[in-house]
C-alpha cells in the first residue's frame, strides 16, 4: 500500500476510531483471505461494506470480480472520494451500511452473491448490527454468504442475532500474520450451510 494510502487511513482513524475498523488498513494476506471466503471469481456479484482505502477491494478484483459486478459503500466522505479516483469503474456509494438494502435497490443491484465486510462490528450496537446484517441478507440471493473480519476471538455478530436471522457462523480462517493478528468469519443461512 502506498504511503499516501495508509497516512490517509491513520488521519481518518485519529479522527473517527469507532468508525474506523483498525489503526492500520488490512494486510494483504487477510484481503486474500476475504476475497477466498466470499468466493470472490468472473461472475460473482459483490458488495463491499467499509472499504476505507481499498485493500480488499484490490484483492476481490485480482480474484477475477468485474469492475461492474463491484458496489462498494462507504460512510466516510474522503474514503469515499479517494475510491472513486483509485478504481475507476466500480461503483461506490457514500452511505450507511444500516440502509444497505435500499442503497443496493437503488444501484440495481438484487440477489448479488457475497457481502464482505470490514465494518467494526463488534463495537456498534446490537440494533446496528441486527440492521447491517439483515440487509446484506436481503441484498444477497438464497446461496448468498456474508464475509466479516474481525480482530477480536468470537464471531462480531451477536449470538442472539444469529438465532433471529436464522445464520450459521463459522470461522472461516484466523490470519495470524496480520497486524493486528484477525479471524475471517462466514455467515450463511441456515437452509444452505455447507455441511461438516
Amino acid at each position: 500500500m502506498a504511503f499516501a494510502e495508509r497516512k490517509l487511513f491513520v488521519e481518518r482513524w485519529v479522527q473517527a476510531p469507532l468508525k474506523v475498523a483498525s489503526v492500520t488498513p488490512s494486510g494483504a494476506l487477510l484481503c486474500r483471505t476475504m476475497a477466498e471466503a466470499a468466493g470472490a471469481a468472473p461472475g460473482r456479484r459483490v458488495i463491499e461494506l467499509g472499504p476505507g482505502t481499498g485493500p480488499i477491494t484490490t484483492a476481490l478484483l485480482a480474484a477475477g470480480v468485474a469492475r461492474d459486478d463491484l458496489l462498494l459503500v462507504e460512510l466516510d466522505e474522503i474514503f469515499a472520494k479517494h475510491l472513486h479516483g483509485r478504481y475507476p469503474g466500480v461503483k461506490v456509494v457514500q452511505g450507511d451500511a444500516r440502509q444497505l438494502r435500499r442503497l443496493a435497490a437503488h444501484q440495481g443491484w438484487h440477489g448479488c452473491d457475497a457481502v464482505v465486510s470490514g465494518l467494526p462490528l463488534m463495537a456498534l450496537s446490537v440494533p446496528t448490527q441486527f440492521r447491517i446484517a439483515a440487509g446484506a441478507f436481503q441484498a444477497m440471493g438464497a446461496n448468498g454468504v456474508f464475509v466479516q473480519l474481525t480482530y477480536g476471538p468470537f464471531s462480531p455478530l451477536n449470538p442472539v442475532l444469529l438465532r433471529r436471522l436464522g445464520l450459521v457462523a463459522r470461522r472461516y480462517r484466523w490470519i495470524a500474520r496480520n497486524l493486528p493478528p484477525a479471524s475471517v468469519w462466514v455467515y450463511r443461512r441456515q437452509s444452505v450451510a455447507p455441511r461438516r
